[in-house]
């Protein structure tokens, strides 16, 4: 048995060692990402109550859009990078580079659109059947194994494909916001130093926010985590302004945030999001200007939960049939102590 056993084991080695794994098809030092930890969220339990909870009309369209149950998936991860700025701070959309992968625990089938040959050309490139569309973006899909789906510019995805992985780790400043106290299960981050991404994201958070030209926030980084003990966690989400020197910027900062809180109370908008805002806690750490907010012990965080997903991930007609379900969540009461005995 021993002696079958062996070439076994090195053949499943051999076969695995080929098989890229999911960093090498990510850019090097990203700035611009958006992770899910489907597993992490399942392993907690949070995410059978995500599903039953008004977010699942939205999870039945994200299933239709990616062509597999999400019951298949383990991780996400999408980053991006817009390019260099032209003349006069332009982006040229021609030169924005993006990859998505997905990881899963069973098989995660390309969908039927890539199978359109109008659209997407069969290719080889190493050991591996890819489709490619060359459009404005070139782009290419691949299943580097059943459980792996990679989607994105075909110059990032092809070199990994064809012995020449990349990295794949954040850059600095975006490792340093990945790391503190309990475990990421979902997070973002934007590049907001980028006048482009800076006008997306930041102008319609805080309109008429003014910063000096020299100290603008640098990133926007938002995180769903789980702290405290493994038997009794709590859910937190983290937003954080990352500047890149203390100053007059941090303070300037402070204020669009102190005025965002103030606007969100009178927001109908918002409504279900209220509880939230009043647990919200505001301090400056050093170059970041960060809010966090405890959602609770899991069962209460996913209603708290599912209001904050909704505007994000819900096409606006989804939104719209389900906005009315959205309230805020009933706050689980704390377990009652036991009178200490008389001595």
């Amino acid at each position: 048995m021993r002696h079958l056993c062996l070439p076994a084991l090195f053949v499943l080695t051999s076969v695995t060692a080929q098989q890229p794994a999911a960093r090498a098809f990510l850019l090097d030092d990203y700035k611009n990402v958006v992770f899910a930890d489907l597993k992490a969220l399942r392993d907690r339990g949070i995410w059978a109550d995500l599903e039953v909870s008004v977010l699942k009309v939205v999870f039945q369209q994200m299933e239709k859009e990616i062509g597999f149950p999400l019951a298949s998936l383990d991780r996400m991860t999408m980053v991006a990078d817009p390019g260099p700025k032209q003349e006069g701070g332009e982006m040229d959309p021609r030169n924005i580079r993006e990859v998505l992968v997905f990881e899963g625990n069973g098989e995660l089938p390309l969908g039927e659109k890539y199978r359109d040959p109008r659209s997407w050309q069969q290719a080889t490139v190493g050991k591996h059947t890819v489709r490619r569309r060359n459009s404005m973006r070139p782009e290419t899909v691949v299943q580097p194994c059943p459980e792996m789906q990679v989607r994105g510019a075909t110059d990032v995805v092809e070199a990994a494909l064809d012995g020449k992985p990349h990295a794949g780790q954040p850059c600095a400043d975006l490792m340093s916001l990945l790391s503190g106290r309990g475990d990421n299960l979902a997070y973002t981050a934007l590049d907001v130093g980028n006048p482009l991404l800076r006008t997306k994201a930041l102008d319609p958070l805080f309109p008429g926010a003014e910063w000096p030209e020299d100290d603008a926030p640098a990133f926007l980084f938002c995180r769903v985590r789980a702290t405290g003990d493994a038997d009794d966690p709590h859910i937190e989400v983290e937003a954080v302004l990352r500047h890149l020197k203390e100053g007059a910027g941090l303070e300037a900062s402070s204020k669009a945030v102190d005025a965002w809180l103030e606007r969100s109370k009178n927001d109908p908008a918002m409504r279900a999001a209220r509880p939230l805002l009043q647990r919200a806690e505001k301090k400056i750490d050093r170059t970041d200007l960060v809010i966090r907010a405890d959602l609770g012990r899991t069962r209460e965080a996913v209603g708290h939960m599912a209001t904050l997903i909704m505007p994000l991930l819900a096409p606006r007609s989804v939104r719209a049939e389900v906005a009315a379900e959205v309230v805020p969540a009933a706050p689980v009461p704390e377990p009652k102590k036991e009178p200490e005995p008389k001595k």
